[in-house]
């Protein structure tokens, strides 16, 4: 028996199987792994995310870590719920990234006085051209009415204080999730954030549900159950651990919402 994993989130459903089992890893107690600390410089006198060896380790780390990104923004993205768009930027060339979080927690503490907890978001950092920071964020569940009279009240931007922002409602389509995650994957690239946060979010935000360790007859009776038919992505693949992987994509079809699912369409997007 091998290792079989489910992961739904929206409407949206993902299926790892594997020839082998997880392997036996006995747990420890009382054993920290010490951080190896990034050098400043490769052997070479290059920058350590210009030498080989690094930059490819961190590539397929920007691809599992965009892949659980896009995850967990897709959880939070239905036709119900329009989220905001919200474009934080600075007056003042800001370019420090600790300075810039401090910043961004201040102004959701100030959202959060002045329209309760309720709302979620999930926000990531850029720098712009002249090297400053800004924030690209999806927020849910802000009431309506400030962002209709934002235009004549500015109401949000005296709360983020630092500089304009840019405001617009989406219709909650699954793109958006690319859109953050193209800004997220910069994290692995730009020195100015290696170390760093690549994304803040609320603990309210919406999870993907994981399920590990099923049989393969519980993969087959879940996927009966939801109704879903063919998958629109099935890749197949090697592993070392684990033997030959297979990894399904599952779109259950809404009527209300008649999106393009073909397998260009949803392998587009799960491209960092």
């Amino acid at each position: 028996m091998g290792y079989n994993k489910i992961i739904r989130y929206a409407n949206t459903i993902e299926t790892y199987t594997y020839d082998r089992p997880l392997p036996f890893c006995p747990k420890t107690r009382g054993i920290r792994k010490s951080k190896v600390p990034v050098p400043d410089l490769a052997h070479d006198g290059e920058h350590p995310l210009q030498s080989e060896e690094f930059r490819g380790k961190r590539q397929d780390n920007a691809k599992r870590a965009s892949l659980v990104f896009r995850r967990l923004v897709s959880s939070n993205l239905d036709r119900a719920s329009h989220p905001v768009l919200i474009t934080t930027t600075y007056r003042d060339n800001q370019t420090d990234l600790c300075q810039g979080y401090r910043d961004f927690n201040s102004f959701i503490k100030a959202l959060r006085h002045k329209f309760g907890k309720v709302f979620r978001y999930i926000a990531v950092p850029e720098f712009q051209r002249r090297g400053a920071v800004h924030f690209h964020a999806l927020f849910w569940d802000l009431p309506g009415s400030c962002i209709e009279n934002e235009r004549h009240t500015r109401l949000v931007a005296g709360m983020w204080k630092h500089g304009f922002i840019y405001m617009t409602m989406t219709d909650g389509n699954e793109k958006l999730s690319s859109y953050l995650t193209k800004y997220m994957a910069k994290s692995f690239t730009d020195p100015r954030l290696m170390n760093q946060k690549a994304y803040t979010c609320s603990r309210n935000l919406k999870r993907p549900v994981i399920e590990g360790g099923i049989s393969s007859f519980g993969v087959d009776s879940y996927l009966e159950e939801c109704g879903v038919e063919a998958p629109v992505i099935d890749k197949s693949y090697d592993t070392h651990w684990l033997g030959r992987g297979r990894h399904r994509i599952y779109k259950i079809i809404d009527e209300n919402n008649s999106e393009n699912l073909s397998s260009e369409n949803i392998e587009s997007k799960l491209t960092p």
